[in-house]
């Protein structure tokens, strides 16, 4: 038998992480078994645990893969950084409702994981990023005289990520054609983000 190249061996990882993510978005992480990752992937049980020991490896392997390969959020030039937060809330609003692997993944990360430790330090890892990236908006905007240099930065970014997770519901969970749910999220992120010009 013809010996597995690195090509080979790594086609069947992804093939193994492709499955598990439709597995465990489905399923969560306490119900879905090896067995149910393997059928999704079409190969032996023999084969996955090759390649992982069991259902929380490959959990990790598949998040960690997810949010090192996901698209960063590529900014317009010429925006105000109000303007480019703005972006950024729709650009994460989208990442968490159109069909695609990251969407797969966050919503395990935040509903099917079962606060197992080690998955809950990737969620925590993934807010760290998304709150590094609002703040370094919010500073660009105090700098460029958007928002008072007095402001509180911290309080101000819990505010975009509550708001981010309020549109998100509002258009998740409502009563809307594709057009309109779009068109809502713009109106609901532009009105949330016109608060932090007035007066802290």
């Amino acid at each position: 038998m013809a010996r597995k190249t690195k090509e080979d061996a790594q086609k069947t990882r992804d093939q193994i992480l492709d499955a598990a993510e439709h597995v465990f978005y489905r399923k969560g992480f306490t119900l879905a078994t090896m067995a149910d990752i393997a059928e999704a992937a079409q190969l032996s049980r023999g084969a996955v645990y090759g390649h992982y020991k069991g259902k929380l490896e490959v959990a990790m392997a598949m998040v960690e893969r997810v949010i090192q390969q996901v698209s960063p959020f590529q900014s317009q030039p010429g925006l105000t950084a109000l303007a480019t937060l703005k972006q950024y809330c729709l650009f994460e609003i989208r990442s968490y409702i159109e069909p695609s692997s990251i969407q797969r993944v966050l919503f395990f990360l935040y509903v099917g994981i079962d606060d197992s430790p080690e998955l809950l330090q990737l969620r925590f890892a993934w807010e760290k990023k998304r709150i590094a990236h609002i703040d370094q908006l919010l500073q660009q905007a105090m700098c460029q005289g958007e928002l008072p240099a007095e402001a509180d930065s911290t309080l101000v970014n819990l505010y975009c990520l509550s708001m981010i997770e309020g549109v998100f519901s509002v258009v998740y969970f409502g009563d809307l054609t594709t057009s309109e749910r779009w068109q809502r999220a713009e109106q609901l992120c532009e009105y949330g983000l016109q608060r932090l010009s007035m007066p802290f």
